[in-house]
């Protein structure tokens, strides 16, 4: 159900909290009535020479209560409405953040994080200040200038009230002409802060790419244009609410004229005598304060619901990918049975499909390498298995259901995914690697970092597992971050594995440790292997070979260098790199391999399948290459 009302829905949520406020506020403002009362009573008796020392002192003493009295019940109401903008405050926030992470990834890969910092930072201060001091002032003026008006028509002249508030509905006039101006600009004024913050945040997590590339002098000519704009839109909104609060104060200054000149020839004329005099311009000195608080209500309020527009365009954004109507709530668990059939799928801004025509089967506790040139669509068929991005119906199915009739949590929840990027959390080591709602041991902790080969890397560190990484994990090597997700996947002991390029920043001496140390953790598990490296993926049950989309070839190392085809092709290629690079070249064209790799690959019994020969059991637990 679409949102319509931040503030609105707040404030219904809290209706009685903000009635025991407004009642507060309500006894406030009756007591501010006392004093211009006290006032014009005495001045009648001082000008009648019948006010004594002992009255003038009775005087002096129930004014000092009754500030007294209007400083508790105003500071108390204040304290009490402003702890409800903070609660707001803080569930705008929460709520914000939760709805985010129900967006899939296509919502954030269109926006800047700038943007979205803003959303949450800027935006929400802007609402919180309508809802603390915009209904604040807005209650009391309402109350105060309402009890105001009927205590000076009832007690001092109806006609000199009259004309003296004549002028002030010209606020309302020009409050409506202002309206969609300040509205205007605030968002203006938001969106710059959103450019501001994305420019700092781009600058800081490429700060290497900027000083190798001596950019430094460009990025501040960029910061300074998005700063001179952050500047120009600020000061056209201060030119517009000073416009505002300049024309506010004068028509009020106009009512204190009329009520001056025209309440003075009263007294003179015996209408109203020097006391009532005195009681009216006190009365009017208590609404002038609201009424200008009035113009700053429309500012705020103007400038709140250009900020509440913004956020709920994003509360009211639906995540592209989210259970099922058919998905089974009674699936607790996946085995890692994967059929994929005729699969073709197209993103949702792109003119040519991303896969063309996949089918694909991987039974459970199998392993299945996926080589292809960049952008050929290897990356893209494991979102599909994860369901960053919704596949078509009937073309994806894991345990012989269909992928949509899966729970995401469940699905989720049991497979263990290698990204290419590795991203690693600004928290600690250990943390990063037990990322998961289960909570871990240490000591299985340390298991994980040992079968990813990066445990003699951890304990070299002061702080060993405890040390806390930099934002992205910028304080590891690529290969240890690469190692650290590898760790971070595993020890989840998924029914589906999926290493993405996760051993592209390792030299081939590692590559085989983690290799032989993840035999028996991918043993009984489905394994998916991203790669271009041949020492990455020859041991794979199948390999599928994907060009523009599409399988061109299928089958087992052997196989496909039988072949004589694509895979083949990028396998001598890498020997020609390697022979280049200094490395072993092996006279053996048939051998192929490294003579460890090669008793890896062929140490097996082979199974004939109608497409292919698979070993039976072999099984990879890495990548080698960019995924598509």
């Amino acid at each position: 159900m679409e949102r319509k009302s931040i503030i609105g829905k707040h404030v219904k949520d809290h209706r009685y909290s903000y009635l025991l406020g407004f009642a507060l506020l309500s006894i406030s403002c009756l007591m501010q009535l006392v004093i211009p009362f006290l006032l014009g009573t005495f001045t009648d008796r001082l000008e009648m020479s019948l006010l004594t020392y002992r009255e003038a002192l009775r005087y002096a003493l129930w004014m000092v209560l009754a500030g007294l009295a209007i400083a508790l019940f105003r500071s108390v109401s204040r304290i009490y409405l402003f702890r409800l903008s903070r609660l707001l405050d803080m569930r705008i926030r929460d709520e914000l953040f939760k709805h985010w992470e129900t967006l899939s990834t296509r919502y954030f890969q269109n926006r800047r994080v700038g943007d979205l910092m803003s959303h949450a930072i800027s935006d929400v201060s802007v609402i919180r200040d309508v809802t603390q001091g915009g209904i604040f002032n807005t209650l009391e003026a309402f109350v105060l200038i309402t009890i105001t008006v009927v205590t000076m028509v009832t007690t001092v002249d109806p006609l000199l009230t009259l004309f003296t508030l004549l002028p002030l509905p010209l606020l309302s006039v020009l409050a409506y002409r202002f309206k969609r101006r300040i509205q205007k600009e605030s968002g203006e004024v938001q969106e710059s802060i959103g450019n501001l913050t994305s420019r700092v945040q781009e600058f800081i997590a490429g700060i290497r790419i900027v000083k190798s590339f001596v950019q430094e002098r460009e990025q501040i000519r960029l910061f300074d244009d998005d700063n001179r704009y952050a500047v120009a839109t600020n000061r056209k909104l201060v030119k517009s609410n000073s416009l505002f609060g300049a024309l506010s104060s004068a028509i009020v200054g106009f009512s204190f004229l009329v009520s001056v000149v025209l309440g003075g020839i009263m007294v003179l004329h015996g209408r109203i005598s020097l006391g009532e005099f005195v009681a009216f311009n006190s009365f009017l000195s208590l609404l002038m304060g609201p009424i200008e608080n009035l113009g700053k209500v429309v500012n705020t309020m103007q400038r709140g619901k250009a900020s509440e527009n913004r956020l709920l365009a994003i509360l009211n954004t639906y995540p592209d990918v989210a259970d099922d109507s058919n998905a089974d709530p009674a699936i607790e668990r996946i085995e890692g049975d994967i059929d994929i059939r005729g699969l073709t799928f197209r993103y949702p801004e792109a003119h040519e499909p991303a896969l063309r025509d996949i089918t694909l089967r991987v039974p459970k506790g199998t392993s299945l390498a996926i080589v292809g040139r960049v952008g050929s669509g290897k990356s893209t068929l494991v979102h599909l298995l994860v369901r960053l991005y919704n596949p078509p119906k009937g073309t994806v199915f894991i345990d012989g259901r269909e992928i949509s009739e899966i729970p995401l949590q469940v699905l989720r929840g049991h497979i263990g995914i290698v990204p290419q990027d590795q991203f690693l959390f600004s928290t600690t080591i250990r943390d990063n690697i037990g990322f998961d709602p289960k909570p871990y041991k240490d000591e299985e902790i340390e298991q994980a970092a040992k079968l990813a080969q990066v445990y003699d890397n951890i304990v070299e560190f002061p702080n060993q597992f405890q040390t806390a990484l930099g934002e992205r994990g910028v304080s590891l090597s690529g290969g240890q971050r690469q190692r650290v997700s590898i760790a971070r996947a595993i020890i989840k002991k998924p029914s589906i594995l999926i290493f993405d390029d996760s051993l592209s920043a390792v030299d081939t001496e590692t590559e085989d440790r983690i290799l032989e140390g993840l035999d028996d953790v991918m043993d009984n598990r489905t394994t998916i292997i991203i790669g271009h490296r041949i020492s990455s993926v020859q041991a794979a049950d199948q390999i599928v070979v994907l060009d523009e989309g599409a399988i061109v070839e299928r089958g087992t190392h052997d196989s496909l260098l039988a072949l004589g085809g694509v895979y083949a092709d990028l396998h001598h290629k890498q020997l020609l790199d390697e022979a280049t690079r200094g490395e072993p070249e092996w006279e053996d064209e048939a051998a192929s391999v490294r003579p460890d790799e090669r008793e890896r690959a062929h140490r097996r019994p082979e199974l004939e399948t109608p497409s292919d020969t698979r070993s039976a059991s072999g099984k990879i637990a890495s990548t080698g290459g960019k995924a598509g």
